[in-house]
């Protein structure tokens, strides 16, 4: 039987955690035992190397549990009488061990608090120096204290919290309430040296929104006995984060169990609830989610805008997707929104995801956009005034036309052909969704033209509609110049023909759509054309660059079948992607209106919401407006 057990639990500690039990080891004695808890880190610990032999260190390895379950495999394997737990990445004096055993010896108890500080003066300060045995510690934290095994008892660190265990935990055993009964005492000399430097901390990282755990705090001025469902609802979120009520009167003292309850401070929170309170500090976490398509600027019509829509249709049944952009028309922010996340690109919100998608070549890479791989997509084929960016981890050419283009530029990345979403909607007669005074599209304005010419010569007539943010001029009263819209779907399926007349195509996702819907197309003969299974005389025509041909062989509209693999194309992302489990925890934002009460400076609509304003917004801002006291619903 030991007197003394201390347990480290140990996750990539590195140097701090070789000066630390180096420190230990001048210390040791046959009363005393120290368990590291490895848990699960990529280079396992051990105990002897080259540089080191900790030799009376006992080190347990196990499956990432974190902090609370290497606690608490330390506490079952442990043998002491009483506990101490270290932090891997903290320091403890030269007398730690011995300092401890003389007060067992002297004074045993339940509880000693220590005096404690930060190590170094980097980072924020802390002082907490204890004048005598009488000293008390404000803070739970389990390691500014050494405990008996009979005051710990079967009480046990909460594994589902990976965060503010130890506020938990003091709760469970009553340390910080003077009300309930225990063997105290304190040391006054400086036991526990804490560093506040370490960067990517796990106190750090739970206040950044990072760690599952949150804080959540509640406001009400006078906490009512009758409030039954305030307590079912803290007692339900204790199970995972960590809850705070600040309240000027609690009529249920049970809520002491499951929250910490003080008077109203000045507090930070990742979410506020309760009354409206102007002293709380909310901050968002970050947005987080196995997949971001991040695109600076969506057009309502556009190859990439559809190849971002079809994308998120097809694999988000595989995988928790967002879509992040700068700029983008309302309607397409409506559409995408009904089925993956869709986000204005915030400067100040971390975003983490395990894939970042890029879709235009100018796009950069955001420092707030944390990602474990990046994926540049190249929609367009080689052009003078772009260059495709070195610094991707994987390069997604869509088509081997475009790949070809680019030469030495695109030699590493590979063929992705896009990916059709076949809506099964009705439409007109010719269709066109094609920009109009663009250069990337040579002479297509002056092939339009041509072929409208050809077709009232010949005395075939037409309705032609051409979906185009700007309007083609010189054209026949039967072409009609529709404005940009972000479905023309309906349209294209009742054509007889779908049209596209460019120099060069990376792989157009308009030819696609018509083709997948079994529209016939008329083109001309850019190689990629082909690429997307398009067959002269079968699936539509053909017609030269220079525009002569028989227009009336267009009377004869072709019917087919077109069968296009996007299954194969779903298997290539998902190589790319990875095997996840998406959480499917996301649901369609219904807008809230929501009445201003105080006049605020609105960060998403950036501009001032004057008092008697009222704002249609998400639930989730709403929440934030009106807890932060601006606003209410309407």
């Amino acid at each position: 039987m030991k007197t003394l057990s201390i347990i480290i639990p140990y996750y990539n500690g590195g140097i701090y955690t070789i000066e630390l039990l180096e420190r230990l080891g001048q210390q040791i004695t046959e009363e005393v035992e120290v368990i590291l808890v490895d848990d699960g880190s990529p280079k396992p610990f051990e105990a002897k190397t080259a540089d080191y032999d900790f030799e009376w260190l006992t080190v347990i390895r196990q499956k990432n549990k974190r902090c609370a379950g290497a606690r608490n495999t330390g506490l079952r394997k442990s043998e002491g009488e009483y506990i101490q737990f270290i932090d891997a990445d903290d320091m403890v004096p030269d007398y730690f061990i011995s300092r401890i055993l003389r007060e067992i010896r002297e004074c045993p108890f339940d509880v000693c608090d220590y005096s404690w500080k930060s190590l170094d003066g980097t980072g924020t300060q802390h002082n907490h120096r204890l004048a005598d045995r009488e000293g008390r510690l404000p803070n739970p934290s389990v390691c500014t204290r050494c405990f008996s095994r009979d005051y710990i008892g079967k009480n046990r660190f909460n594994e589902k919290k990976d965060s503010t265990e130890d506020e938990d935990f003091s709760r469970k055993l009553g340390y910080l309430d003077k009300n309930r009964p225990c063997k105290h005492t304190a040391i006054s000399d400086y036991m526990y040296f804490y560093r506040t430097s370490v960067s990517n901390s796990k106190i750090k990282r739970f206040k950044q929104g990072i760690m599952n755990t949150k804080r959540i705090a509640y406001y009400y001025s006078h906490v009512t006995a009758n409030m039954k469902n305030l307590l079912r609802e803290i007692k339900e979120e204790d199970k995972i984060n960590e809850v705070w009520l600040l309240t000027n009167q609690c009529d249920i003292p049970e809520l002491s169990r499951y929250c910490q309850i003080a008077k109203p401070f000045q507090i930070w929170c990742h979410e506020l609830r309760g009354e409206p309170y102007a002293r709380a500090s909310i901050i968002e976490p970050p947005l987080r989610t196995q997949v971001v398509v991040y695109c600076e600027h969506c057009a309502i019509v556009g190859g990439i805008t559809t190849f971002i829509f079809n994308f998120c249709q097809h694999l988000r049944q595989y995988y928790d997707i967002a879509v992040v952009y700068e700029r983008m028309d309302e309607l397409q922010i409506a559409k995408l929104s009904q089925i993956v996340r869709t986000v204005k690109y915030d400067p100040g919100k971390q975003i983490q995801c395990d894939t970042l998608i890029l879709n235009r070549l100018t796009d950069q890479i955001k420092p707030n956009i944390i990602y474990q791989q990046s994926v540049q997509i190249c929609h367009a084929c080689q052009q003078a005034n772009y260059r495709i960016p070195t610094d991707r981890d994987i390069l997604v050419n869509v088509s081997e036309a475009a790949k070809e283009s680019w030469g030495d530029e695109s030699k590493h990345g590979i063929v992705i052909h896009n990916m059709p979403y076949a809506q099964e909607e009705q439409c007109l007669t010719l269709v066109s969704a094609t920009r109009v005074n663009a250069k990337d599209k040579g002479q297509n304005d002056i092939r339009m033209r041509k072929l409208a010419e050809m077709l009232e010569e010949a005395g075939i007539k037409f309705v032609w509609l051409n979906f185009a943010d700007d309007k083609l001029a010189g054209m026949p009263k039967t072409f009609i110049n529709m404005p940009a819209m972000a479905n023309i779907q309906p349209y294209i399926t009742r054509a007889d023909y779908l049209v596209q007349l460019s120099d060069a195509e990376a792989y157009s996702m308009s030819i696609l759509e018509a083709l997948t819907l079994n529209t016939a197309v008329i083109a001309t003969p850019f190689p990629s054309l082909f690429e997307e299974g398009f067959e002269d005389g079968k699936t539509g025509y053909v017609v030269p660059f220079n525009m002569k041909f028989d227009v009336k062989k267009l009377l004869n509209v072709p019917r087919f079948e077109y069968e296009y693999n996007t299954a194969e194309i779903i298997g290539q992302w998902k190589r790319i992607l990875g095997n996840k489990k998406p959480k499917h925890d996301y649901v369609p934002q219904m807008s809230v209106n929501v009445e201003c009460i105080h006049q605020y400076y609105d960060k998403e609509l950036q501009r001032t919401v004057k008092k008697g304003e009222t704002i249609q917004t998400s639930e989730q801002r709403a929440q934030l407006i009106c807890g932060a006291g601006y606003g209410r619903r309407g």
